[in-house]
């Protein structure tokens, strides 16, 4: 029975082992920033304290020293700080399990909360002290509007602020690593030798094809190192397909059979530049090359609804764990890029059982990018 493998965003973990750096601390995984780590706290606690000393100046005295009401507001606002970004920080993987909506509301409440029960402690404890008569004094409602008010406006500027700057970063890192393993995917060593000794082999007995062979390389390798693209209309995108799988066929022969299937697709259509080349070189290293008798790859592009979907259907070998953790990092990098140019609107899953794997990929077909408008790209 073939089965479904869902990712979820924490696919930024895969550690890409030929790479030379380590891509598993490049992005942390979930909606929110993970706040259990030492520059997060040492923010929150400089946060809290210049709180303190505005709080300190535009409220009424405590006392009749304003050093000591700077003390007493500076501890009550950095145990509420302290204690908030202890929640958030035990709550982080939980919350990452919702959708990012959820999380980041969820993670507000929880701060109000926080708030709440340190407010209610600290008049406990002042009663307890006999600093105040009761724990519910007077002024216990004005106390607790007061400080949740003071909460919610805070909280929600310095939350949005940390979430905005941990997805950037994530964004800059994701960026950086889908760039680093574009790279090492478009110069692959094995197929530039392998084209270029099948090449030489060809010059003898078939000169007119080995002259079509370095051209389709020479075309092909000049559209994998330009970087200036993001995009390329899907007619283009097939074209450098097509060239890639003629350079492969001089090396696999029989054993490399491909079948198209293109409807339905605009001349205005765009997707992400050489990911379809990328997606069959992955099915050819991981699946085709393997296999003695080497098989068929059903390549289908379609338009519906306005979205392009790209399925890639290739034999599957029984890799090694190593290979296998491979041919997912560069299926994952994909999605990390995809993910990086449409966000949500874009989706890749693959299906796999013991002969076979599947890839599917839909995305906006004519640049409803969730950065910036298609043309500027």
């Amino acid at each position: 029975m073939p089965h479904f493998i869902t990712r979820s965003s924490d696919v930024s973990q895969t550690r890409e082992q030929d790479t030379e750096f380590d891509a598993s601390q490049l992005t942390e995984p979930g909606f929110l920033p993970d706040f259990c780590r030492g520059e997060m706290v040492i923010n929150v606690v400089v946060l809290a304290e210049f709180l303190a000393i505005v709080a300190t100046i535009i409220t009424p005295p405590l006392t009749t020293n304003i050093f000591q009401d700077l003390f007493y507001i500076s501890l009550f606002l950095q145990w509420i700080a302290l204690t908030s970004i202890g929640a958030l920080c035990t709550a982080r993987p939980y919350l990452n399990r919702l959708g990012e909506r959820r999380a980041v509301l969820m993670a507000y409440l929880l701060l109000l909360c926080v708030t709440w029960l340190v407010s209610e402690f600290a008049l406990w404890l002042m009663a307890a002290a006999d600093i105040i008569e009761s724990a519910r004094p007077p002024w216990y409602a004005y106390f607790h509007g007061q400080n949740l008010t003071v909460s919610a406006i805070i909280n929600a500027l310095a939350l949005r602020y940390f979430v905005a700057r941990h997805q950037l970063r994530q964004k800059t890192l994701a960026e950086e690593r889908a760039r680093a393993t574009i790279l090492k995917y478009r110069i692959r060593p094995h197929f530039l030798f392998n084209s270029m000794n099948i090449i030489a082999s060809l010059t003898r007995r078939a000169p007119v094809r080995a002259e079509a062979a370095i051209e389709d390389m020479a075309d092909l390798f000049r559209l994998m190192l330009d970087d200036s693209k993001d995009f390329m209309p899907i007619h283009n995108e097939i074209k450098v397909a097509r060239k890639y799988l003629k350079l492969e066929k001089l090396r696999l022969e029989d054993r490399l059979n491909t079948n198209w299937q293109t409807e339905s697709l605009s001349r205005t259509a765009k997707t992400p530049a050489l990911m379809l080349q990328l997606l069959l070189e992955n099915a050819i290293h991981h699946g085709i090359e393997l296999l003695p008798k080497g098989g068929n790859i059903d390549i289908r592009l379609r338009i519906v609804d306005g979205r392009l979907n790209i399925s890639i259907t290739s034999p599957y070998a029984e890799l090694s764990e190593a290979a296998h953790r491979d041919g997912d990092t560069a299926l994952n990098n994909i999605r990390l890029r995809l993910h990086d140019l449409y966000g949500d609107t874009a989706d890749l899953k693959i299906e796999r059982d013991d002969r076979s794997m599947a890839v599917h990929i839909s995305h906006p077909a004519f640049g409803e990018s969730s950065n910036e408008d298609f043309s500027s790209r």
